[in-house]
Protein backbone atom coordinates (compact mmCIF):
# COMPACT_ATOMS: atom_id res chain seq x y z
CA UNK A 1 0.00 0.00 0.00
CA UNK A 2 1.21 3.53 -0.83
CA UNK A 3 0.81 6.99 0.70
CA UNK A 4 0.04 9.57 -1.98
CA UNK A 5 -0.93 13.25 -1.97
CA UNK A 6 -1.75 15.50 -4.98
CA UNK A 7 -1.10 19.24 -5.30
CA UNK A 8 -4.47 19.83 -7.01
CA UNK A 9 -7.93 18.20 -7.01
CA UNK A 10 -8.00 14.88 -8.88
CA UNK A 11 -11.19 13.08 -9.82
CA UNK A 12 -10.86 9.48 -10.97
CA UNK A 13 -14.15 8.74 -12.70
CA UNK A 14 -15.94 6.55 -15.20
CA UNK A 15 -19.58 5.79 -15.99
CA UNK A 16 -20.14 4.14 -12.60
CA UNK A 17 -18.23 6.14 -10.01
CA UNK A 18 -16.25 9.20 -8.99
CA UNK A 19 -13.33 9.00 -6.57
CA UNK A 20 -12.06 12.33 -5.25
CA UNK A 21 -8.51 13.05 -4.17
CA UNK A 22 -8.36 16.42 -2.42
CA UNK A 23 -5.23 18.56 -2.72
CA UNK A 24 -2.58 18.26 0.00
CA UNK A 25 -4.43 15.38 1.69
CA UNK A 26 -2.53 12.14 2.21
CA UNK A 27 -4.31 8.96 1.11
CA UNK A 28 -3.64 5.25 1.44
CA UNK A 29 -4.11 3.43 -1.88
CA UNK A 30 -2.97 0.14 -3.39
CA UNK A 31 0.22 -0.05 -5.41
CA UNK A 32 -1.88 -0.47 -8.56
CA UNK A 33 -4.00 2.62 -7.81
CA UNK A 34 -0.91 4.71 -7.10
CA UNK A 35 0.71 3.62 -10.34
CA UNK A 36 -2.48 4.32 -12.30
CA UNK A 37 -3.01 7.78 -10.83
CA UNK A 38 0.58 8.91 -11.24
CA UNK A 39 0.71 7.66 -14.81
CA UNK A 40 -2.60 9.15 -15.95
CA UNK A 41 -2.10 12.58 -14.38
CA UNK A 42 1.52 13.03 -15.38
CA UNK A 43 2.11 16.61 -16.52
CA UNK A 44 -0.95 18.01 -14.73
CA UNK A 45 -0.51 16.94 -11.11
CA UNK A 46 2.45 16.69 -8.78
CA UNK A 47 2.21 13.87 -6.26
CA UNK A 48 4.15 13.00 -3.17
CA UNK A 49 4.46 9.25 -2.75
CA UNK A 50 5.87 6.85 -0.16
CA UNK A 51 5.20 3.45 1.38
CA UNK A 52 2.61 2.79 4.08
CA UNK A 53 4.63 -0.20 5.36
CA UNK A 54 6.13 1.61 8.38
CA UNK A 55 2.64 2.53 9.55
CA UNK A 56 0.84 -0.74 8.89
CA UNK A 57 -0.19 -2.61 12.02
CA UNK A 58 -1.23 -5.90 10.50
CA UNK A 59 -3.75 -7.85 12.51
CA UNK A 60 -2.40 -11.25 13.61
CA UNK A 61 -5.05 -12.86 15.77
CA UNK A 62 -4.84 -10.54 18.80
CA UNK A 63 -7.77 -9.97 21.14
CA UNK A 64 -9.90 -7.26 19.51
CA UNK A 65 -12.04 -6.34 22.49
CA UNK A 66 -12.34 -2.56 22.39
CA UNK A 67 -10.04 -2.36 19.34
CA UNK A 68 -10.54 -0.88 15.86
CA UNK A 69 -9.78 -2.78 12.64
CA UNK A 70 -9.55 -1.44 9.08
CA UNK A 71 -10.10 -3.92 6.21
CA UNK A 72 -9.33 -3.04 2.59
CA UNK A 73 -10.52 -4.82 -0.53
CA UNK A 74 -10.85 -2.78 -3.69
CA UNK A 75 -13.59 -4.03 -6.01
CA UNK A 76 -15.47 -6.93 -7.70
CA UNK A 77 -18.74 -8.25 -6.31
CA UNK A 78 -17.54 -11.84 -6.07
CA UNK A 79 -14.36 -10.85 -4.22
CA UNK A 80 -16.33 -8.64 -1.84
CA UNK A 81 -18.77 -11.45 -1.08
CA UNK A 82 -15.91 -13.80 -0.25
CA UNK A 83 -14.16 -11.21 1.94
CA UNK A 84 -17.44 -10.73 3.84
CA UNK A 85 -16.59 -13.86 5.81
CA UNK A 86 -13.81 -12.00 7.64
CA UNK A 87 -15.74 -9.16 9.37
CA UNK A 88 -18.50 -11.63 10.21
CA UNK A 89 -16.06 -13.93 12.02
CA UNK A 90 -14.16 -11.11 13.75
CA UNK A 91 -17.35 -9.55 15.12
CA UNK A 92 -18.61 -12.96 16.22
CA UNK A 93 -15.41 -13.50 18.20
CA UNK A 94 -15.18 -9.91 19.47
CA UNK A 95 -18.61 -8.25 19.48
CA UNK A 96 -17.18 -5.19 21.26
CA UNK A 97 -14.65 -4.48 18.53
CA UNK A 98 -15.04 -1.91 15.73
CA UNK A 99 -14.58 -3.31 12.22
CA UNK A 100 -14.68 -1.12 9.11
CA UNK A 101 -14.17 -2.09 5.47
CA UNK A 102 -13.10 0.24 2.66
CA UNK A 103 -13.85 -0.52 -0.99
CA UNK A 104 -14.62 1.04 -4.36
CA UNK A 105 -17.71 3.30 -4.20
CA UNK A 106 -19.46 1.23 -6.87
CA UNK A 107 -19.49 -1.78 -4.50
CA UNK A 108 -20.74 0.04 -1.39
CA UNK A 109 -24.38 -0.90 -1.86
CA UNK A 110 -23.54 -4.59 -1.54
CA UNK A 111 -22.59 -3.98 2.11
CA UNK A 112 -25.80 -2.14 3.02
CA UNK A 113 -27.33 -3.39 6.26
CA UNK A 114 -24.34 -5.56 7.15
CA UNK A 115 -24.46 -5.73 10.97
CA UNK A 116 -20.79 -6.66 11.24
CA UNK A 117 -19.69 -3.36 9.62
CA UNK A 118 -21.99 -0.82 11.27
CA UNK A 119 -24.46 -1.44 8.41
CA UNK A 120 -22.21 -0.12 5.65
CA UNK A 121 -18.76 -0.21 4.13
CA UNK A 122 -16.81 2.99 3.46
CA UNK A 123 -15.53 4.38 0.14
CA UNK A 124 -11.89 4.56 -0.85
CA UNK A 125 -9.51 6.36 -0.76
CA UNK A 126 -8.58 6.04 2.92
CA UNK A 127 -7.17 9.27 4.38
CA UNK A 128 -3.78 8.72 6.03
CA UNK A 129 -4.90 10.12 9.39
CA UNK A 130 -7.90 7.81 9.35
CA UNK A 131 -5.81 4.74 8.53
CA UNK A 132 -3.37 5.42 11.35
CA UNK A 133 -6.24 5.82 13.82
CA UNK A 134 -7.04 2.09 13.65
CA UNK A 135 -5.36 -0.36 15.98
CA UNK A 136 -4.96 -2.96 13.24
CA UNK A 137 -5.06 -3.21 9.45
CA UNK A 138 -6.09 -6.06 7.15
CA UNK A 139 -5.20 -5.05 3.61
CA UNK A 140 -6.24 -7.65 1.03
CA UNK A 141 -4.32 -5.98 -1.79
CA UNK A 142 -3.84 -8.41 -4.68
CA UNK A 143 -4.97 -11.27 -2.45
CA UNK A 144 -6.90 -13.11 -5.16
CA UNK A 145 -5.95 -11.71 -8.54
CA UNK A 146 -2.19 -12.18 -8.07
CA UNK A 147 -2.23 -15.80 -6.88
CA UNK A 148 -1.51 -18.05 -9.84
CA UNK A 149 0.29 -20.83 -7.98
CA UNK A 150 -0.76 -24.40 -8.86
CA UNK A 151 -0.78 -25.49 -5.21
CA UNK A 152 -2.81 -22.58 -3.85
CA UNK A 153 -5.13 -23.04 -0.89
CA UNK A 154 -8.82 -22.30 -0.75
CA UNK A 155 -9.09 -18.50 -0.70
CA UNK A 156 -10.96 -18.58 2.62
CA UNK A 157 -8.08 -20.40 4.29
CA UNK A 158 -5.79 -17.71 2.88
CA UNK A 159 -8.01 -14.84 4.04
CA UNK A 160 -7.98 -16.11 7.60
CA UNK A 161 -4.46 -17.55 7.56
CA UNK A 162 -2.98 -14.21 6.52
CA UNK A 163 -4.17 -12.72 9.82
CA UNK A 164 -3.24 -15.65 12.04
CA UNK A 165 -6.67 -17.28 12.30
CA UNK A 166 -5.94 -20.93 11.56
CA UNK A 167 -8.80 -22.78 13.25
CA UNK A 168 -11.84 -21.02 11.79
CA UNK A 169 -14.89 -23.34 11.63
CA UNK A 170 -15.94 -24.21 8.05
CA UNK A 171 -19.39 -22.68 8.68
CA UNK A 172 -17.72 -19.24 8.66
CA UNK A 173 -15.91 -19.85 5.37
CA UNK A 174 -18.67 -18.62 3.11
CA UNK A 175 -20.15 -15.24 2.15
CA UNK A 176 -22.54 -13.25 4.26
CA UNK A 177 -25.01 -10.68 2.96
CA UNK A 178 -27.85 -8.87 4.74
CA UNK A 179 -31.16 -9.11 2.87
CA UNK A 180 -33.14 -5.85 3.08
CA UNK A 181 -36.83 -5.17 2.37
CA UNK A 182 -35.89 -2.75 -0.44
CA UNK A 183 -34.12 -5.60 -2.26
CA UNK A 184 -37.58 -6.85 -3.29
CA UNK A 185 -38.75 -3.57 -4.83
CA UNK A 186 -37.41 -4.28 -8.33
CA UNK A 187 -38.88 -7.77 -8.66
CA UNK A 188 -42.24 -6.53 -7.36
CA UNK A 189 -42.26 -3.51 -9.68
CA UNK A 190 -41.38 -5.67 -12.68
CA UNK A 191 -43.72 -8.51 -11.66
CA UNK A 192 -41.00 -11.16 -11.63
CA UNK A 193 -42.58 -14.43 -10.52
CA UNK A 194 -40.48 -15.98 -7.74
CA UNK A 195 -43.08 -18.53 -6.68
CA UNK A 196 -42.78 -22.28 -7.11
CA UNK A 197 -39.64 -24.07 -8.25
CA UNK A 198 -37.22 -22.46 -10.64
CA UNK A 199 -33.61 -22.66 -11.73
CA UNK A 200 -31.40 -19.58 -11.96
CA UNK A 201 -28.83 -19.93 -14.75
CA UNK A 202 -25.94 -17.44 -14.91
CA UNK A 203 -24.99 -16.86 -18.53
CA UNK A 204 -22.27 -14.23 -18.40
CA UNK A 205 -19.55 -13.83 -15.73
CA UNK A 206 -17.50 -10.64 -15.86
CA UNK A 207 -14.50 -12.59 -17.18
CA UNK A 208 -15.40 -14.33 -20.43
CA UNK A 209 -12.68 -16.92 -19.76
CA UNK A 210 -14.85 -18.33 -16.97
CA UNK A 211 -18.02 -18.48 -19.08
CA UNK A 212 -19.62 -21.75 -20.08
CA UNK A 213 -19.86 -21.75 -23.92
CA UNK A 214 -23.26 -20.24 -24.78
CA UNK A 215 -24.16 -22.86 -27.37
CA UNK A 216 -23.68 -25.56 -24.72
CA UNK A 217 -25.59 -23.47 -22.19
CA UNK A 218 -28.55 -23.13 -24.56
CA UNK A 219 -28.50 -26.86 -25.24
CA UNK A 220 -28.56 -27.58 -21.51
CA UNK A 221 -31.49 -25.21 -20.89
CA UNK A 222 -33.49 -26.88 -23.67
CA UNK A 223 -32.73 -30.27 -22.13
CA UNK A 224 -33.82 -29.00 -18.73
CA UNK A 225 -37.14 -27.70 -20.08
CA UNK A 226 -37.90 -31.07 -21.72
CA UNK A 227 -36.88 -33.23 -18.77
CA UNK A 228 -40.05 -34.75 -17.19
CA UNK A 229 -38.61 -34.35 -13.70
CA UNK A 230 -38.47 -30.57 -14.19
CA UNK A 231 -41.64 -30.10 -16.24
CA UNK A 232 -43.13 -27.85 -13.56
CA UNK A 233 -39.96 -25.79 -13.10
CA UNK A 234 -39.18 -22.42 -14.63
CA UNK A 235 -35.81 -20.92 -15.68
CA UNK A 236 -34.54 -17.43 -14.91
CA UNK A 237 -31.49 -16.26 -16.86
CA UNK A 238 -29.30 -13.69 -15.08
CA UNK A 239 -26.13 -11.74 -15.76
CA UNK A 240 -24.72 -8.80 -17.66
CA UNK A 241 -23.44 -9.58 -21.10
CA UNK A 242 -20.38 -7.52 -21.93
CA UNK A 243 -19.15 -10.07 -24.46
CA UNK A 244 -21.96 -10.20 -27.00
CA UNK A 245 -23.29 -13.44 -25.51
CA UNK A 246 -26.99 -13.92 -26.14
CA UNK A 247 -29.35 -16.76 -25.30
CA UNK A 248 -32.12 -17.37 -27.81
CA UNK A 249 -34.25 -19.81 -25.82
CA UNK A 250 -37.86 -18.76 -26.41
CA UNK A 251 -40.18 -20.54 -24.01
CA UNK A 252 -42.97 -19.31 -21.72
CA UNK A 253 -41.18 -20.99 -18.81
CA UNK A 254 -38.02 -18.93 -19.39
CA UNK A 255 -37.58 -15.44 -17.93
CA UNK A 256 -34.56 -13.74 -19.52
CA UNK A 257 -33.21 -11.01 -17.22
CA UNK A 258 -29.76 -10.72 -18.82
CA UNK A 259 -28.82 -7.03 -19.02
CA UNK A 260 -32.16 -6.06 -17.44
CA UNK A 261 -31.12 -5.86 -13.78
CA UNK A 262 -28.98 -2.77 -13.28
CA UNK A 263 -28.45 -2.98 -9.50
CA UNK A 264 -26.64 -5.99 -8.06
CA UNK A 265 -28.88 -6.06 -5.00
CA UNK A 266 -31.96 -6.50 -7.20
CA UNK A 267 -30.65 -10.00 -7.94
CA UNK A 268 -30.69 -10.99 -4.26
CA UNK A 269 -34.33 -12.16 -4.00
CA UNK A 270 -34.04 -13.95 -7.35
CA UNK A 271 -31.20 -16.07 -5.98
CA UNK A 272 -32.58 -16.33 -2.44
CA UNK A 273 -35.90 -17.83 -3.59
CA UNK A 274 -34.38 -20.18 -6.20
CA UNK A 275 -34.53 -23.95 -5.82
CA UNK A 276 -31.42 -24.36 -7.97
CA UNK A 277 -28.53 -22.26 -9.23
CA UNK A 278 -26.36 -23.32 -12.18
CA UNK A 279 -23.42 -21.26 -13.35
CA UNK A 280 -19.67 -20.71 -13.53
CA UNK A 281 -17.19 -19.32 -11.02
CA UNK A 282 -18.83 -15.92 -10.59
CA UNK A 283 -20.34 -13.41 -8.20
CA UNK A 284 -23.71 -15.15 -8.52
CA UNK A 285 -22.24 -18.44 -7.31
CA UNK A 286 -20.94 -16.65 -4.21
CA UNK A 287 -24.29 -14.91 -3.78
CA UNK A 288 -26.04 -18.29 -3.89
CA UNK A 289 -23.68 -19.51 -1.15
CA UNK A 290 -25.22 -16.90 1.18
CA UNK A 291 -28.37 -19.04 1.19
CA UNK A 292 -27.74 -22.65 2.31
CA UNK A 293 -31.12 -23.85 1.02
CA UNK A 294 -30.21 -23.01 -2.58
CA UNK A 295 -28.70 -26.01 -4.37
CA UNK A 296 -25.76 -24.92 -6.56
CA UNK A 297 -24.22 -26.77 -9.47
CA UNK A 298 -21.10 -24.91 -10.59
CA UNK A 299 -18.96 -25.16 -13.74
CA UNK A 300 -15.17 -24.82 -13.51
CA UNK A 301 -12.26 -24.50 -15.90
CA UNK A 302 -9.38 -22.14 -15.06
CA UNK A 303 -9.64 -22.82 -11.32
CA UNK A 304 -10.45 -25.79 -9.11
CA UNK A 305 -13.72 -25.73 -7.19
CA UNK A 306 -11.76 -25.95 -3.93
CA UNK A 307 -9.87 -22.78 -4.82
CA UNK A 308 -13.01 -20.74 -4.22
CA UNK A 309 -15.95 -22.80 -3.00
CA UNK A 310 -14.54 -25.61 -0.87
CA UNK A 311 -16.73 -24.88 2.15
CA UNK A 312 -19.97 -23.85 0.44
CA UNK A 313 -23.08 -25.69 1.67
CA UNK A 314 -25.29 -27.41 -0.89
CA UNK A 315 -22.60 -26.93 -3.54
CA UNK A 316 -21.97 -29.53 -6.27
CA UNK A 317 -19.16 -28.67 -8.72
CA UNK A 318 -18.41 -30.01 -12.19
CA UNK A 319 -14.73 -29.97 -13.18
CA UNK A 320 -13.25 -32.09 -15.99
CA UNK A 321 -9.61 -31.05 -16.38
CA UNK A 322 -8.44 -34.10 -18.31
CA UNK A 323 -8.74 -32.35 -21.68
CA UNK A 324 -5.94 -29.88 -20.85
CA UNK A 325 -2.63 -30.78 -19.21
CA UNK A 326 -2.34 -27.23 -17.83
CA UNK A 327 -5.67 -27.32 -16.01
CA UNK A 328 -6.29 -25.61 -13.75
CA UNK A 329 -4.07 -22.84 -15.14
CA UNK A 330 -5.13 -20.26 -12.50
CA UNK A 331 -5.13 -17.53 -15.13
CA UNK A 332 -6.62 -14.21 -13.99
CA UNK A 333 -6.34 -12.36 -17.30
CA UNK A 334 -9.30 -11.40 -19.46
CA UNK A 335 -7.88 -13.15 -22.51
CA UNK A 336 -7.20 -16.87 -22.75
CA UNK A 337 -3.58 -18.08 -22.36
CA UNK A 338 -3.62 -19.39 -25.93
CA UNK A 339 -0.07 -20.72 -25.78
CA UNK A 340 -1.49 -23.31 -23.37
CA UNK A 341 -5.06 -23.58 -24.64
CA UNK A 342 -4.08 -24.71 -28.15
CA UNK A 343 -2.52 -27.86 -26.63
CA UNK A 344 -5.84 -29.03 -25.17
CA UNK A 345 -7.15 -32.18 -26.84
CA UNK A 346 -10.51 -30.59 -27.72
CA UNK A 347 -9.16 -27.24 -28.92
CA UNK A 348 -10.45 -25.91 -32.25
CA UNK A 349 -9.03 -22.96 -34.17
CA UNK A 350 -10.99 -19.82 -33.42
CA UNK A 351 -12.38 -21.18 -30.17
CA UNK A 352 -13.30 -18.43 -27.70
CA UNK A 353 -13.91 -20.39 -24.50
CA UNK A 354 -11.84 -22.37 -22.03
CA UNK A 355 -11.24 -25.93 -23.28
CA UNK A 356 -11.89 -27.38 -19.83
CA UNK A 357 -15.26 -25.64 -19.51
CA UNK A 358 -16.05 -26.79 -23.05
CA UNK A 359 -15.35 -30.35 -21.90
CA UNK A 360 -18.39 -30.25 -19.59
CA UNK A 361 -21.31 -31.60 -21.63
CA UNK A 362 -24.89 -30.45 -21.09
CA UNK A 363 -25.60 -34.11 -20.33
CA UNK A 364 -23.05 -33.94 -17.48
CA UNK A 365 -24.95 -31.04 -15.92
CA UNK A 366 -28.27 -32.89 -16.26
CA UNK A 367 -26.78 -35.99 -14.66
CA UNK A 368 -25.49 -33.91 -11.76
CA UNK A 369 -28.95 -32.40 -11.28
CA UNK A 370 -30.50 -35.85 -11.20
CA UNK A 371 -28.02 -36.84 -8.50
CA UNK A 372 -28.44 -33.86 -6.19
CA UNK A 373 -32.13 -32.95 -6.54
Amino acid sequence: MRIISPDRPVIASDDKRQIWYKPFCRYIVSDYEAHYLLRHTAGTTRWTESSFNPYERRYGGQDLTGKKVCIYRHTAYGDQLMISAVPRYLKTLYPNSTVHLYCDPVILDMWSGNPFLDNSALPIPIPFDVATSYDYHIFYEGMLENNGEPDQNCCYDDFFGMVGLLDVPPSFKRPYLAVLPRDYEWVVKNKIDLSGKYMVYHTTPANKNRAYPPELGEYFIRMFLKEPKFIDWRVILVGKSEHGIEYGVEDPRVCNLVNKVSNFRDNIPIIERASLFVGPDSSFLHLAACFPDVVSVSLWGLFRPDDRAKYYPNHHPLFKPETCKFAPCHNHDFSLPLEKCVKASNWKDGQQYCAVLSNIRPQDIMQKLQEVL
